[in-house]
């Protein structure tokens, strides 16, 4: 299996496995399992060197499940005075639109990094300085 196709099913698993992480942590007593799951991901990402895709793919799935069901019960809450439970959603919102935020900053830093490592490389070639590629006829 080549390096793309591994890459490729690696995320989707991510994409995958989300949505039911961000259940678990809606349901309190799945939290401990849902940290397990996260940092696995985490782990596996970081290991292949691709943890802004990962945690993208992950904080995806993640993020629309828990807004889905944290928007209403905040709103749900706050009408009613419940400031503890209100905390409770927002929390794990915050967290969620963190993890996507995670992604999409180590995305940047990593597009960043490569075009300085571009220029600088350009830089210190004097062959490209300059000099049109020559075509032949």
């Amino acid at each position: 299996m080549s390096a793309r196709v591994r890459k490729a099913f690696w995320l989707l698993l991510c994409l995958v496995a989300g949505g039911p992480c961000a259940f678990l942590v809606l349901e309190t007593a799945g939290i401990p399992y849902a940290a397990v799951a996260f940092f696995a991901v985490v782990w596996v990402g970081r290991r292949r060197q691709i943890l802004p895709e990962t945690l993208l793919a992950f904080g995806l799935t993640y993020t629309i499940e828990i807004c889905r069901y944290a928007i209403t019960d905040l709103i749900s809450s706050l009408q009613q005075g419940d400031y503890l439970t209100a905390a409770f959603f927002a929390v794990h919102m915050c967290v969620a639109f963190g993890i996507v935020g995670a992604g999409v900053f180590g995305l940047t830093l990593r597009r960043r990094m490569l075009e300085q490592d571009e220029q600088q490389r350009r830089s210190q070639d004097p062959d490209s300085q300059g000099k049109q590629p020559e075509t032949t006829h």
